[in-house]
């Protein structure tokens, strides 16, 4: 009974968006299918010549240029309905493939946007190694935030 009065509220807080917020959560979702698709299909390489140039931690940040306020409200409602439909999908939708997801959705908007790729340690006793991917414009950070103390960047593309 529980469940199904959690969907009925879900159903009911999705129903009261915008209209143009429920067709940006569905291509999110679509979006999220294909990146999640993509990257279990192709090798990371080719996956990475897709996303734009790669550039070291080390290499200059400031690669975009600023955009416009108009730009930086859509990227904000590309990031929450990346956002929602990531907690929707029937899977675990991972940082790498909402960031994918969100810099395909601006990609298409003209929206120029950087996904970084970091890594660090795990708390655990064996020392594992974690890794993290964000998603940012200019102006506005799109997925993957806020980040964690302990990670350290090891490359962006553009």
């Amino acid at each position: 009974m529980r469940w199904f009065r959690r969907r009925v509220n879900k159903v009911g807080r999705f129903s009261r968006l915008s209209r143009r917020d429920r067709i940006l959560t569905y291509e999110a979702a679509v979006t999220l299918w294909f990146a999640r698709l993509w990257l279990a299909i192709m090798p990371f390489r080719k996956v990475a010549g897709k996303l734009g140039t790669s550039y070291p931690a080390a290499a200059p940040k400031n690669m975009l240029l600023p955009t416009s306020e108009t730009d930086d409200a859509v990227a904000r409602q590309i990031s929450e309905a990346v956002i929602r439909a990531s907690k929707n999908v029937p899977y675990k939708a991972v940082c790498i493939q909402q960031a994918v997801a969100a810099k395909i959705m601006l990609a298409r908007r003209g929206i120029p946007s950087v996904m970084h790729f970091g890594v660090g340690r795990t708390e655990d006793e064996h020392e594992k190694m974690r890794a993290h991917a964000w998603l940012a414009t200019a102006n506005v950070e799109v997925t993957g935030y806020p980040l964690d103390e302990g990670l350290t960047e090891i490359a962006y593309f553009v």
